[in-house]
């Protein structure tokens, strides 16, 4: 479709009030991270029952695969240039946020945000550009536009995971054959992001009761040692340098020591560490590193094992994906884009390492991520909403 005819076609047909619908509806429906991860039954239901309706409605016809996650495949007229939206499910819980569900239309003059906005938990980070891919979605399948190449929408049951399970079952199950793909992200064309590999390091003693400490091997002073042995390491284990990602850097983010016992000399203590990557790093490397820095400790007994790990990412803007966004970007939204980098990781990195041009874009303000006061602009959903929409219709 000739790009001024898809910018008119968005105009006329793509509808503010009801990008304001379907967000206030998928803020009002909780979809919290629990223990459950992405088997928590809210999450699950947020797509069954919110997300595929609304899809549904629209002359579409989403499934559903083994793990919860939402697969729409609109086919068209080639097989070039296959474009894949990808929006997750899955938000912070709502620890001590007021309201965490209430969809509210508030003034943004306050947060120094422009215009109405929606109060919520994960507003501003999943929610915000989720309703912006469903919004555009709607739209094509409502209009029944005929588009240049197949396109497919994936609502992950993932959000805050902090690992890859969720979408690598899309790519290995889905029977999804995309050549781009844009990932929830924020109003700038997101480049790259770092990856991460969380390091579980359990120390093992003796355990005894506390009243007479000298019988056992406590398990926390071994962990004193693990984190004095990797002091020299954090918070930046190397010195190289991204020139718009920064260092990589290792930190401790959990701790906990066992039996559960009152009055018991700990015999286990686990220290959870997140170790971040750099576009190219060997996360084998990056493990050998903190083995090799805590060596052997007596009398305690030291374990180093990898857990969840997430690929960087860095795309060039030369890239297709890149340009056909540039070009949505100039043409809807009358601007020139902007581009920024992320010390997060997220699920870019699978995409690019499989072989699918993946970028990072839509109404994401990290601003607020996480905090009490969780909201997003409404205008800013509604851009990312017609840049979706026309890079749909327009490659």
């Amino acid at each position: 479709m000739d790009a001024q005819i898809a910018r008119k076609l968005i105009e006329k047909n793509l509808d503010y009030d009801e990008v304001k619908r379907l967000l206030v509806k998928l803020v009002q429906h909780p979809s919290p991270q629990t223990v459950l991860l992405e088997q928590e039954p809210q999450v699950i239901a947020l797509i069954r029952e919110v997300i595929k309706p609304e899809i549904e409605k629209a002359g579409l016809h989403p499934s559903l695969d083994g793990m919860g996650n939402l697969i729409l495949h609109i086919k068209g007229r080639t097989q070039t240039d296959r474009l894949m939206l990808v929006g997750y499910a899955m938000c912070a819980a709502p620890s001590t946020m007021q309201n965490p569900y209430s969809g509210e239309i508030i003034d943004g003059e306050p947060y120094k945000l422009h215009g109405e906005c929606v109060w919520g938990r994960g507003a501003c980070e999943q929610k915000g550009s989720l309703a912006a891919m469903l919004a555009a979605i709607r739209f094509i399948g409502a209009g029944k536009v005929q588009l240049p190449s197949d396109l497919y929408f994936v609502v992950s049951t993932a959000g805050e995971t902090g690992r890859h399970d969720a979408l690598a079952y899309v790519l290995d199950h889905g029977r999804v054959e995309a050549d781009w793909c844009i990932i929830d992200g924020p109003p700038e064309i997101q480049l790259g992001n770092k990856g991460r590999i969380d390091v579980l390091v359990t120390v093992r003693g003796k355990q005894a009761h506390s009243s007479r400490p000298w019988e056992g091997i406590n398990a926390i002073d071994g962990a004193y040692k693990v984190l004095e042995k990797l002091k020299p390491l954090m918070p930046y284990p190397e010195t190289k340098t991204h020139p718009s990602l920064g260092k990589v850097s290792l930190a401790p983010n959990a701790i906990e020591s066992f039996p559960k016992a009152t009055h018991t000399i700990q015999n286990e203590c686990r220290i959870m560490f997140d170790r971040r990557l750099l576009p190219g790093d060997d996360p084998n490397r990056a493990v050998q590193q903190m083995v090799e820095a805590i060596g052997a400790i007596e009398p305690f007994e030291v374990e180093v094992q990898a857990k969840d790990f997430m690929y960087p990412s860095e795309v060039g803007k030369e890239a297709e994906v890149v340009r056909a966004l540039e070009h949505g970007i100039r043409t809807v939204l009358n601007y020139e884009p902007q581009y920024s980098f992320s010390t997060a990781a997220n699920d870019t990195g699978l995409f690019n390492f499989r072989g699918i041009q993946a970028i990072n874009y839509g109404a994401r303000n990290n601003r607020f991520q996480h905090t009490d006061q969780d909201l997003v602009s409404l205008n800013d959903v509604f851009n990312a909403a017609k840049v979706f929409a026309f890079v749909a219709l327009h490659r």
